[in-house]
């Protein structure tokens, strides 16, 4: 049985749980609460001491990157490949698994200077620095607080935008003359790329493409539309939550002029 530490807003995770569904794999569920600092709990520091997930445990392997866990879960099962039989293809589905790095950071920036921002600085300054303190990745820690401290004045923030805007237009590039990244079916690249286009929906930043890019639109709109989004997303976020996410970001996005450019 495939064991996932994971948590219900984690964009990394939530691109694990669409391979997940899009395999019809049975799994078992170890919520980590990110929210309330479970991830630093030593029982789980013990299992991945970066602190993250998610953490994906078969037999004796562990697994702690997203891209490589959704790929590894997509060979177990050959008859349902996600990844295209094309070795150029093949590649090319790397190479969206590995610019994943920069969308997490990206996205990451836009989530800790709007949504969590708001949560964060709900919390007492004791809270917050031993929050800091806690992070193993003191270069990340830096960063957070940056963001918390301030908002959409961070230096960050526009760069994550930027990064953001270019990643949807590579999308759109990639889909001049097909309906999916990779050609005429769904494949691992949807799964991979997926959650941190919805996280950047989720804080208000969906003109990003929305006004420039229609076959990119659409394109999301068919992701959208699978069994498999739903699955991986509803059970673990509910209409609140999403209402909050959306609320903080468009506070913190739509009403500073320093980003109309972008939206």
């Amino acid at each position: 049985m495939l064991k996932l530490y994971h948590g219900a807003n984690s964009v990394c995770s939530i691109k694990v749980r669409l391979v997940l569904e899009e395999k019809a794999m049975a799994w078992e569920s170890h919520h980590i609460d990110l929210p309330s600092g479970q991830q630093f709990d030593p029982d789980f520091l013990a299992l991945n001491p970066r602190a993250f997930v998610p953490v994906l445990i078969h037999g004796d392997l562990i697994l702690r990157e997203s891209s490589v866990i959704a790929e590894y879960i997509d060979a177990l099962d050959p008859a349902t490949a996600l990844m295209p039989a094309d070795l150029g293809k093949q590649a090319l589905t790397r190479i969206w698994g590995t610019q994943c790095l920069e969308y997490h950071d990206s996205v990451n920036t836009l989530t800790f200077g709007s949504y969590q921002r708001q949560m964060l600085l709900a919390k007492s300054p004791e809270e917050r620095e031993a929050r800091f303190a806690a992070m193993p990745d003191q270069m990340r820690a830096k960063k957070v607080q940056d963001l918390v401290e301030n908002g959409a004045a961070s230096p960050h923030m526009t760069v994550a935008i930027e990064r953001m805007a270019r990643l949807c237009a590579e999308i759109d590039a990639s889909l001049d003359g097909q309906d999916w990244l990779m050609g005429d079916s769904y494949s691992l690249a949807e799964a991979l790329v997926t959650a941190y286009i919805f996280r950047t929906e989720c804080v208000g930043l969906a003109g990003l493409w929305e006004s420039r890019y229609p076959r990119m639109s659409d394109w999301y709109q068919r992701v959208k539309a699978r069994a498999s989004f739903e699955a991986a997303i509803a059970p673990w976020l509910d209409k609140p939550a999403m209402d909050k996410m959306l609320n903080a970001g468009k506070e913190t996005f739509l009403n500073d002029k320093n980003f109309a450019s972008y939206l």
